[in-house]
């Protein structure tokens, strides 16, 4: 997919980001005229040192209380912003480098180390302490710290958590945190810094750019509203006059993750970190990047307001390529790929037909059934050609059959499509049958999980479930299964955010 910067050109009018004719998808972010004329001035200028020596000494601690200065032509450093060579010199010292820093809520540490071994970013020891610390008080609530000096001027990319929903508001804290923070003077150490607000005394930094990635949103299926009513105490939609409404809550987290940073305490920061201006505030743009979500345009659509970029990626084709690559690739005449419903199929058919070039006959979907609540699959497969629906009436044992989704609560419905495809073999024998389902949710549960795993096994070695990892907490319990595959999305998501 192509990449579109959000330190483009300025425009006071929404911006709209089309990705590549496969992934199908015009992706919306509008941006206000301060934001975007502000990214414009990012494109243009480099970072230079603005702070007063009273503030740090050379040695990256505490300078001496005395009379204040303000930095000399020689203590000021500017820096090319495409290279990773000028390295300052002096704690403080802000740059722009090509190599982003990468920081992540506990639950995705592991696929940030991955990537900051991809993407070679610094390695810090254990002795050098944490880049960012999201710990609590004794009594619970939030304590979270940042390395300020790990981030500042610099390109930031944090994987947000949204699994982990006790860490949602530290996470978000964060986040603005990293679009605007104070620095207070190293006088105001003596008040345990409680004066340098009401005084001034401080200096404001930000990070270059932020990009939040969201390698699984888990409100995502939340982004309608229904009416609902209380009937004998159990909530119904039936009713063309309920009273209740659904909150949209993939729309509304979308926003809070879109909200621009804030501003300077008052009476306002004595100087600027990163050079960048304090009126006109510059705020860093600010990225959003989600993996394979289910809905995209009602997330794009509800956060065109705020002047965030919006990005959406699947995983999908670049899977379809690994598949295709395979030595026990079948080949175009013997393969099959099946979705589980119609909109699936919608989602990925293009992809499909440009990576694995299948005849129409050869892409297939499964129609859903309702029976009041209860929802089922159609027990017949079928297929479209120039917009008209037909039927597939049998495969031939030893056939290839690739079942996608992009998320899974249970496995029946891939399950379902896989008892369905081999009951349709001519003659009886077995397919070749591989399930791909890009985010493994399963409830949270692992009992759940430990259900698929057991259906899996069922089914025979001639089936093969395939994963990643953007949901670590089911998938870590999935490792080391016969049948198994997890596919790490950690070079997937390093080569997004590095273009």
């Amino acid at each position: 997919s192509s990449v579109s910067d959000s330190s483009g050109p300025a425009a006071a009018r929404p911006i709209f980001l089309t990705m590549s004719s496969d992934s199908r998808y015009a992706v919306v972010a509008a941006a206000a005229a301060a934001s975007a004329a502000a990214a414009g001035v990012a494109t243009l200028l480099t970072l230079r040192l603005e702070r007063k020596a009273r503030e740090h000494g050379p040695d990256g601690k505490d300078a001496p209380t005395g009379p204040s200065h303000s930095a000399s032509a020689k203590d000021m450093g500017v820096f090319d912003r495409t290279t990773d060579q000028n390295r300052a010199s002096k704690p403080g010292r802000v740059g722009r480098w090509t190599r982003p820093v990468v920081i992540a809520s506990p639950g995705l540490e592991k696929l940030a180390g991955t990537m900051r071994r991809r993407l070679g970013c610094e390695d810090f020891k254990d002795s050098d302490g944490p880049t960012i610390s999201l710990e609590c008080f004794k009594s619970g609530d939030p304590n979270l710290k940042f390395n300020w000096q790990r981030v500042i001027g610099r390109k930031v990319v944090f994987l947000f958590d949204t699994v982990d929903q006790g860490r949602l508001f530290e996470q978000l804290a964060l986040l603005q945190a990293l679009q605007g923070f104070a620095v207070p003077d190293g006088q105001d150490k003596a008040s345990k810094w409680k004066t340098y607000v009401d005084q001034g005394k401080y200096s404001w930094g930000r990070a270059s750019h932020v990009t939040v990635v969201l390698p699984w949103y888990r409100p995502c299926q939340m982004e309608r509203t229904s009416r609902w009513s209380l009937v004998d105490g159990k909530w119904s939609n039936a009713d063309a006059e309920g009273q209740w409404l659904d909150v949209p809550t993939a729309q509304y987290l979308a926003r809070l993750l879109a909200t621009p940073g804030s501003v300077p305490p008052m009476p306002g920061p004595s100087d600027s970190l990163d050079g960048m201006p304090l009126n006109p505030l510059w705020r860093p743009p600010l990225e959003l990047l989600f993996v394979e979500l289910h809905e995209e345009a009602p997330i794009s659509h509800s956060v065109s307001d705020l002047g965030a970029t919006i990005r959406m990626e699947r995983f999908v084709p670049r899977f379809l390529n690994r598949y295709k690559a395979e030595k026990e690739y079948a080949g175009a005449g013997r393969t099959y790929v099946l979705f589980p419903d119609k909109g699936a199929y919608a989602r990925y058919v293009e992809s499909v037909v440009n990576r694995l070039k299948l005849d129409t006959d050869h892409i297939l979907f499964i129609k859903k059934t309702r029976v009041g609540d209860q929802i089922g699959q159609e027990q017949k497969l079928f297929y479209e050609d120039h917009g008209t629906e037909s039927e597939k009436a049998a495969f031939v044992a030893g056939d290839a059959v690739l079942i996608i989704d992009d998320f899974t609560n249970s496995g029946s419905t891939l399950f379902g499509a896989v008892n369905l495809s081999q009951k349709m073999v001519k003659g009886g024998g077995d397919l070749h049958v591989t399930i791909f389902v890009s985010h493994l949710v399963a409830a949270y549960d692992m009992k759940v999980v430990d259900g698929i795993r057991t259906k899996l096994h069922a089914l025979g070695p001639k089936t093969k479930f395939v994963t990643t990892n953007t949901i670590p907490t089911t998938t870590d319990h999935l490792r080391g299964t016969p049948q198994v595959e997890i596919v790490d999305v950690a070079e997937f998501i390093s080569d997004l955010v590095s273009a």
